[in-house]
């Protein structure tokens, strides 16, 4: 007796079928900016299956020629969030999405609708890039006017909310935090790295932040981590930065 077709039922049946495919695809939010512009292109070059959430007005010259798909909504319109993982199957979600600092609570926001459906579409990693001094975090910088800047404080709070939000979703997380970013355009030093001390901040340039993104993308050894990406030999402000 060939017991294998029913055992496929079986398993169907219990919804084991629903994980997300070894070749499931990534979902981007943030795709068409500078940050994640780049690891996009790294993802497609590397062959990934890349899909692009986009707003209807979303500049995608950055992404021009690239073979990935498109699905057009706004982050803060939950429903435009769920359309977007509605019937789809991806197994990652990287988020490179940046908004105004007077955009207060849009990581808080985008962020919960964001978790609230990536475990149906069999969502098994969240790569999220935050912000060195989110939350408590701010307290290892003391000599950074964090209130005396308006809004940065509040920012700071938004970007911690939404790292709780990512954990608490159950997906395997990875949160890579940035402080100051080099123009974009500039080449890796070759001497940046991913840091668990959550005291360093440096500059970083946007193509190591790339680099590290797909590094961490399907490596378990990323999971549940907190990340600083820095560079010691970056200096602020950039030559020539005006």
């Amino acid at each position: 007796m060939n017991w294998r077709p029913a055992l496929v039922l079986f398993m169907l049946a219990l919804g084991l079928g629903c994980q997300a495919k070894p070749d499931a695809g990534v979902l981007v939010f943030g795709g068409t900016g500078q940050l994640g512009a780049e690891i996009v292109k790294r993802l497609v070059a590397d062959g990934q299956d890349v899909t692009v959430f986009v707003r209807p007005t979303s500049d995608r010259e950055r992404l021009q020629g690239l073979a990935v798909e498109y699905v057009v909504g706004d982050m803060v319109n939950e429903a435009d969030v769920t359309n977007a993982f509605q019937g789809q199957n991806y197994r990652a979600v990287i988020n490179a999405v940046r908004a105004p600092i007077t955009d207060i609570p849009f990581y808080d926001l985008t962020s919960q609708y964001v978790a609230a459906q990536a475990p149906a579409a069999g969502v098994q990693q969240i790569i999220h890039h935050g912000a060195v001094g989110a939350g408590e975090n701010r307290t290892q910088f003391p000599d950074v006017p964090w209130d005396r800047v308006p809004g940065l404080a509040a920012r700071m709070d938004d970007h911690a909310a939404a790292e709780r939000n990512f954990r608490a979703s159950g997906i395997p997380t990875v949160i890579i935090r940035n402080s100051r970013v080099w123009p974009d355009g500039t080449p890796s030093s070759g001497n940046a790295s991913l840091s668990e001390d959550q005291s360093m901040m440096t500059p970083i340039t946007r193509v190591d932040l790339a680099v590290f993104t797909l590094e961490c993308l399907d490596n378990a050894d990323c999971n549940g981590k907190i990340f600083h990406a820095v560079d010691p030999t970056l200096t602020w402000p950039p030559p020539g930065y005006e």
